[in-house]
């Protein structure tokens, strides 16, 4: 899914959560809101990990917990940026995707196979 549909369709979803339990979505909300599903992220990945009490789940549910933070602190992350004008692929391109050049072909093996945009030394 790209990125823009991603974030509008998350947007959509936050939208009608805060409509439906009376939030206001201020910036301050936004932020505590990454905060707590980061929080929430690590104490699944504890559990996952087996550094964390036994909360009776079964290991499928608990694969599955940590899937759905890893989701819940992308989505949060998602409006965050939205809210702050962050043009992620802007930023990714200048943040992470200007090391380009120091791509061996051992760093793309398993990830993609051909039309990868990621330039490779060789």
């Amino acid at each position: 899914m790209e990125l823009t549909r991603l974030s509008d369709d998350v947007e959509i979803i936050s939208r009608a959560y805060a409509r439906l339990h009376g939030v206001e979505r201020t910036d301050d909300w936004l932020m505590l809101k990454l905060h707590e599903e980061v929080g929430e992220l690590t104490q699944a990945f504890l559990n996952l990990s087996g550094r964390s009490r036994d909360r009776g789940l079964s290991d499928d549910e608990t694969r599955a917990a940590f899937r759905g933070e890893v989701a819940d602190a992308l989505a949060q992350l998602l409006l965050v940026a939205r809210r702050f004008d962050v043009d992620l692929s802007e930023e990714l391109e200048r943040k992470w995707f200007r090391w380009r050049h120091l791509v061996l072909p051992e760093d793309t093996a398993g990830i993609r196979d051909g039309g990868d945009p990621v330039q490779v030394r060789g």
